[in-house]
C-alpha cells in the first residue's frame, strides 16, 4: 500500500488494516511453530547449537525491550496537533516496528528448536507468540496509547458519536 492509498482511507480503515497486519503475523509464527513441532527432530551436533539455549533468550530479552521503548519514543513523536488520520499512521508504523521487533526472536527461537530439538527454544518463542497476541490491536488500545480526545474517538469510531 503507498502513502496515498494510505492517507485516502479511513481511519476505521486504518485500524483494520492494522488489526489484519498483527493477525497474519500471529497466524504466521503460531504456524511456523506447529510445523517444527510436529517434524521430526534429527538435531544437528554442532558446538554452536549449545550457544542457541543462550543466545536466543538473550536476543529475546533486548528486542522485547527495544520494542517497547523505540514504540514509546515513536508514539513521543507524534503531535498532539495532528490530525486524526496522521496520528493513526504514525501509531500503525510504531505497531508494525514493535512487532517485528518481537516476531525475529520469536522466529529465531524457532529456528533453534528446529535444529536443535531444545523444546526450552520454542517455549520462549510460545511466550513471545503469547505476548504478541496480548498486544492486538484495539480500538481502546489506539484511544489509550494516543490519547485521543472526545472528537477523535467519534471520528474513530466513524458514526461521528463518541462514546
Amino acid at each position: 500500500m503507498n502513502n496515498r492509498q494510505a492517507q485516502n482511507q479511513s481511519p476505521a480503515a486504518i485500524v483494520k488494516t492494522l488489526s489484519i497486519i498483527h493477525m497474519a503475523l500471529v497466524a504466521g509464527q503460531t504456524l511456523f511453530a506447529a510445523v517444527t513441532f510436529i517434524i521430526p527432530k534429527n538435531p544437528v551436533k554442532s558446538a554452536g547449537n549449545d550457544m542457541l539455549v543462550y543466545i536466543v533468550p538473550i536476543f529475546a530479552v533486548s528486542c522485547f525491550i527495544a520494542s517497547h521503548m523505540l514504540f514509546l519514543k515513536l508514539l513521543g513523536n507524534i503531535k498532539s496537533d495532528a490530525t486524526l488520520k496522521a496520528k493513526l499512521m504514525a501509531y500503525q508504523s510504531a505497531t508494525i516496528v514493535r512487532l517485528a521487533l518481537l516476531e525475529g526472536p520469536s522466529l529465531f527461537a524457532i529456528v533453534g528448536f528446529l535444529l536443535t530439538g531444545k523444546l526450552i527454544l520454542i517455549g520462549i518463542s510460545v511466550v513471545l507468540i503469547a505476548y504478541f497476541i496480548y498486544l492486538r490491536p484495539s480500538r481502546q488500545k489506539i484511544e489509550d496509547d494516543l490519547t485521543l480526545g472526545y472528537e477523535e474517538k467519534a471520528e474513530l469510531d466513524g458514526t461521528g458519536k463518541a462514546y
